[in-house]
């Protein structure tokens, strides 16, 4: 009743909305003391009794901040005592951000402090204090532990004094994710992806300005205090940092940072919220700008007291953006460390930006084109040097002033640290930066053409000295070189991936540009070190080149095909060389040993092999780089229909290489060394190759070693993991057991990237079949022993499923693969029915990824949809109907834990892809076979379309479907929905729901025009709910012409 009043009088001030709010503000203020009370009293207990505890105070907060333009006092107040609460809640401070575009207006001061009380957090220095203290209290209470008779001593007291559950931690042990984060929040939601669009700077840019700069000059401060603290007590990040000191016409500031900090008003590197505040700064600046203010004002106002490097780029920005020459820009074009940090941010915001990572939701829109318009501003071509001409060429004493400046950088040289003042290589490197600035400020080093010999206007080029200089002119050519060869690689990597020769080169030229780089000794190592990284790219052009001879051989002659056969014939023969940086995960795509696979594989499936050549495809798929490993396998399953021996061989070789032997506690495997000995690679090979050359039948592929072993009480963790390190020792079903890791463990993420290769529809029709299918069932009997250990108590939670991740996902996805492949009858009770007989997120674990690959394969792009599909897809949402989420009492009915469990919700809805418009069917737009899939969302929707997690996809689906989706049953599934009472209803209020069922409504009724009376009575008391719920929509709705006729039956 509450909600219906407010959603019309809202900003109205009135005796019965304050009466009202009055209300809520007292019933809010009683339920908030409860977090704050001693123990259980009287007000508790009065508040026990309401169900739902929770969603009813949200709603009350809702009514008083929605209400705040018309009574601010009571907003005020309630906002005020939640900044004033101890460990203010993530889902408390977006629920208060979500009224921002209100708060802003009516409380910008109130919703400032709420975001400094949530975001910041303990400094360094802090945090070091406390923690010394609390490291003398245990101290001192260990002393008086150990002074007690043992017979009195408690069991935590035991438990302590032996180590179990007890820990101590470094004083001051920080890591990159504080480095990462600088004391500033981060819930990994409210703040990212990074976007100007981001709630309360969005709002209070708009509307309170004053406010938006304090919240994010705070902020910075906050955040560069962080960073200045963390240099003293880190080992890693050590370092005395030197400010940079600018003297502007309202005085000397300091600002803290370095080039990596300067590009947090590009949301790089910054902490998530900071990033955003400078986003929608940005935004703010530019508006101002175009309403003609001063840009120099505008300057003053966004530097004052910041100390953050930061917000120098924003500064630069404007100046660059309006080509000011002026008092307040001169200090900023005649700094060396701006000149440097700003060239570098230009090279950053012309390579690829990664600043569109994150979204991916249909909501995220506005955000994408807020960013893409951001990135697309002309400024972010330019950088800060750039201008320095015009101050060269300026008149009066700012030119002079300019001048001396720039000039006197060889003296004054901008160390970011003290320490490197003592490295003579970086002093090297900062005074040819600073003689090179130099040139820019003689008027001497420039000259002036004419545009057109006819033409009046004149440009004036700058001619640097500097770049005549022959080790330049060297280096410059050198670069050059370097880059071409990257555009060679770049282009056949790309027509590798998309499987057609891209435009920027044909066959010919690359063949002739790689023939250029290509040298007898190309594939010979170099002793020198830092020759030999240079050779890597060189290498990967010339055998990419090879391989794309190969692969298109059509119109290439005899000579060109032997070179190419040279080239990895050299290539091959170039054995890997481990380094202290090397590791077998290190992602090197250029990798000649890659290219040498794919044109191994061209000659046998053209049939123009030499001997010996299947022999060194599988040889590469033991190289001990993880990469060319599956870039061989990769090239060998896609034979199967040329060699089909060959791709069996290559997965037993490939999955006796997931075994890998786990290294005594005093011999630990080091950095630089392969996984595998020589010998061990040598044996998995031999086996592999006895198999193809005299191997008869489908030989077992090799499994996983057993998920856990018994062992001896207390030697659990003699050289492996034991489970006491995921799992409590009350864990365990039988105490006295222990149990452990095998001596050699399974490497399962690189197996799940032999899994995904496989090429199951050609094997599965195949003799093939029976081996392949053996192979899966042991391996998913595996994969859920490992995530549920049969020695664990039931219903205790998974822990040990994280290790295996990859796996675990890629082999649900792989046996959706295989079930379109397979009658239900014989795939349901081997691979369907023990997926459905696990617990939680076990189950969820495999099921999500299982759905997603089944609807993406066999219902989205199959031409043909199976004919078990439906009832495939019934299966797996029956289990998902079990779920404790669809238990209206549960503890969090409705809720949707972790990652799988809400995907699987998406996908059993078939929502979980927006658009593929290559697909057969739905996301591609035609949802003209909707009744197919009808059974399957009737039965999801109404057994659990109460709750707003299920009832949003839905809608999705509806909104998508909606030009074929039948008026009739979606009358039937809201009806029955809401039909039980608006108590029922987990999770609508404050949510789109009401308001998005009400656009259906009209859009049904007016498609399906004129309707027949039975299903307008319907839609018509659909509308009488959504008016109770207090949508003012269906009210308008009600009276238009659809409706405005319709009765009900006496």
């Amino acid at each position: 009743m509450f909600e219906v009043w407010q959603n019309a009088l809202a900003d109205l001030r009135n005796p019965t909305s304050r009466a009202l709010l009055q209300q809520c503000a007292t019933w809010l203020t009683a339920i908030d003391a409860i977090s704050t009370a001693d123990g259980p009293d009287e007000n508790s207990a009065y508040w026990e009794k309401v169900p739902d505890l929770g969603a009813f105070r949200k709603s009350l907060g809702r009514l008083v901040l929605r209400a705040s333009r018309a009574e601010p006092v009571l907003a005020s107040n309630y906002l005020q005592r939640v900044t004033k609460f101890e460990g203010l809640r993530d889902d408390a401070f977006n629920d208060i951000v979500a009224f921002s575009p209100v708060l802003a207006q009516s409380l910008p001061k109130e919703v400032v402090e709420l975001s400094l009380a949530f975001l910041r957090e303990e400094l360094p220095d802090d945090q070091v204090a406390r923690e010394e203290q609390e490291f003398l209290r245990t101290a001192e209470w260990r002393r008086a532990v150990l002074a007690k008779p043992e017979a009195e001593r408690t069991r935590r007291e035991q438990l302590a004094l032996s180590g179990g559950g007890f820990h101590l931690r470094s004083v001051g042990d920080f890591s990159d994710h504080d480095w990462d984060r600088l004391s500033i929040q981060d819930d990994y939601q409210s703040f990212w992806p990074p976007s100007p669009l981001r709630e309360p700077f969005h709002s209070l840019f708009q509307s309170s300005p004053d406010e938006a700069l304090r919240l994010l000059r705070e902020l910075c401060n906050h955040a560069i205090t962080a960073w200045r603290q963390l240099h003293r007590h880190s080992r890693k990040h050590g370092g005395t940092p030197i400010p940079l000191e600018l003297t502007f016409p309202w005085g000397t500031q300091r600002f803290w940072g370095t080039g990596r900090e300067y590009l947090w008003f590009r949301s790089m590197w910054a902490p998530k919220a900071i990033g955003c505040g400078f986003m929608a700064l940005e935004e703010w600046c530019f508006a101002e700008l175009a309403r003609k203010r001063s840009v120099d004002e505008l300057i003053q106002k966004i530097i004052e007291g910041n100390e953050c490097i930061a917000i120098l780029g924003t500064a630069s920005t404007l100046a660059l953006h309006t080509e000011t020459a002026s008092e307040v820009t001169l200090p900023l074009f005649t700094s060396q460390r701006l000149l440097a940090a700003d060239r570098n941010r230009m090279a950053q915001d012309l390579s690829p930006m990664a600043s569109l990572i994150g979204f991916t939701h249909r909501t995220d829109r506005s955000h994408i084109e807020a960013i893409q318009a951001a990135n697309a501003r002309p400024v972010r071509k330019t950088q800060l040097s750039w201008m320095v001409p015009k101050f060269v060429f300026g008149t009066g004493p700012i030119r002079d002033r300019a001048r001396a400046a720039i000039v006197n950088f060889k003296s004054d040289l901008p160390y970011q640290y003290e320490e490197q003042r003592n490295i003579p290589e970086e002093g090297e490197r900062l005074m040819t930066q600073a003689l090179e600035y130099a040139e820019l400020a003689d008027p001497k080093n420039y000259q002036a053409y004419r545009t057109r010999e006819d033409s009046d206007q004149v440009v004036v080029v700058h001619v640097s000295p500097s770049a005549e200089k022959p080790e330049n002119l060297a280096r410059a050519e050198e670069a050059s070189k370097h880059l071409k060869q990257t555009s060679i690689w770049a282009w056949a990597s790309k027509s590798f991936e998309e499987k057609t020769l891209g435009d920027t080169y044909t066959v010919d030229e690359a063949i002739a540009l790689a023939r250029d780089v290509d040298a007898n000794d190309l594939f010979e190592r170099s002793n020198d070190e830092s020759e030999e990284e240079q050779l890597g790219m060189r290498r990967g052009v010339v055998a990419a080149t090879a391989a794309i001879t190969l692969n298109f051989r059509e119109g290439r002659t005899l000579e060109d095909l032997e070179w190419a056969r040279d080239v990895l014939g050299r290539a091959i023969r170039l054995s890997e060389k481990p380094d202290l940086m090397w590791s077998p995960g290190s992602i090197i795509p250029w990798h000649q040993a890659i290219y040498v696979a794919r044109g191994l594989a061209a000659d046998l499936r053209e049939g123009t092999a030499v001997r010996g050549t299947a022999h060194n495809l599988l040889g590469l798929i033991a190289h001990p780089l993880e990469v060319v490993s599956l870039a061989a396998l990769d090239e060998a399953c896609k034979l199967w229909s040329k060699d089909p021996k060959l791709t069996w061989a290559a997965l037993i070789l490939a999955f006796s290489l997931c075994h890998v032997s786990l290294r005594p506690p005093n011999q630990p495997r080091q950095h630089g060394k392969a996984l595998h000995s020589s010998g061990e690679t040598q044996s998995a090979l031999d086996a592999a190759l006895a198999f193809y050359k005299n191997g008869s039948g489908w030989a077992s592929l090799p499994l996983p070693p057993p998920a856990w072993v018994k062992v001896e009480p207390g030697k659990g963790r003699r050289g492996r993991r034991g489970y006491e390190e995921e799992y409590d020792a009350d864990d365990a079903a039988d105490a006295a057991e222990e149990w452990a890791e095998p001596d050699v463990s399974w490497h399962s993420k690189q197996a799940a990237e032999f899994l995904k290769r496989i090429p199951f529809d050609e094997i599965l029709s195949s003799s093939a079949r029976t081996a392949l299918l053996d192979f899966l069932a042991s391996v998913l009997d595996w994969t859920n022993r490992k995530n549920a250990p049969p020695w664990m108590k039931p219903g205790r939670r998974n822990r040990s499923a994280t290790s295996i991740f990859e796996w675990t996902r890629t082999l649900g996805s792989s046996l959706g693969r295989v079930a379109g492949l397979l009658p239900i009858s014989e795939f349901q009770a081997r691979f369907l029915d023990p997926i459905l007989g696990l617990e939680s997120d076990n189950c969820w674990a495999l099921l999500s990824p299982f759905a997603s690959a089944y609807v993406c394969a066999y219902v989205y792009d199959a031409p043909i949809v199976p004919a078990d599909a439906v009832a495939t897809l019934d299966l797996c949402l029956g289990r998902l109907l079990e779920a404790s989420a669809f238990k209206r009492d549960a503890y969090r009915s409705g809720e949707f834990s972790g990652f799988d469990q809400p995907e699987l919700v998406r996908t059993l809805m078939f929502v979980s892809v927006e658009r593929a418009d290559l697909a057969a069917r739905y996301v591609n737009g035609d949802w003209s076979e909707i009744s197919r899939i009808l059974p399957l969302i009737d039965r999801f929707i109404r057994a659990g379309g109460w709750a707003s997690s299920v009832m949003d996809p839905f809608l999705t689906l509806c909104e998508r479907a909606k030009a074929n989706y039948p008026a009739e049953a979606f009358a039937d599934q809201v009806l029955a929905i809401i039909g039980t009472g608006l108590d029922n209803l987990k999770g609508w209020h404050g949510t789109f729901i009401p308001a998005r069922i009400a656009e259906l409504v009209q859009h049904f009724s007016h498609r399906d025009a004129p309707m027949k009376q039975a299903l307008a009575q319907k839609f018509l008391r659909i509308l009488d709910m959504l008016v109770d719920m207090g949508d003012r929509r269906s009210a308008a709705l009600q009276l238009g012409e659809a409706f405005r006729e319709i009765r009900f039956a006496s």
